[in-house]
């Protein structure tokens, strides 16, 4: 059998690869859950893919999860920044106070 089985789930990696960046966090969460639906239901199917196509379809799902870490990341990194600034922000009107 080819790859041909998990074209979709390839397909619907793509599409979630693809809006990750828009920030829509719930649209993001539709999509993976319609991706593991769509896994799930091959493991039902007639036809079975091959060890290579199933690796190549776990590779890509990990290199979606990579990318989906990475965001995450930066969301925090984001975060961090904004609070050490809205610290020093604060730090600076009390000494300002105190002067």
């Amino acid at each position: 059998m080819s790859a041909l089985v998990l074209q979709p789930l390839h397909a619907s990696l793509e599409t979630l690869e693809a809006h990750l960046p828009s920030g829509d966090h719930e649209g993001s969460e539709r999509l993976m859950a319609e991706h593991l639906q769509a896994v799930a239901a091959l493991s039902l199917s007639v036809e079975r893919p091959t060890d290579e196509a199933i690796h190549a379809l776990l590779a890509h799902q990990q290199r979606v999860m990579g990318r989906m870490v990475q965001l995450r990341d930066e969301a925090a990194a984001h975060l961090n920044h904004g609070k050490r600034s809205l610290r020093a922000a604060h730090a600076y009107l009390k000494a300002e106070s105190l002067a």
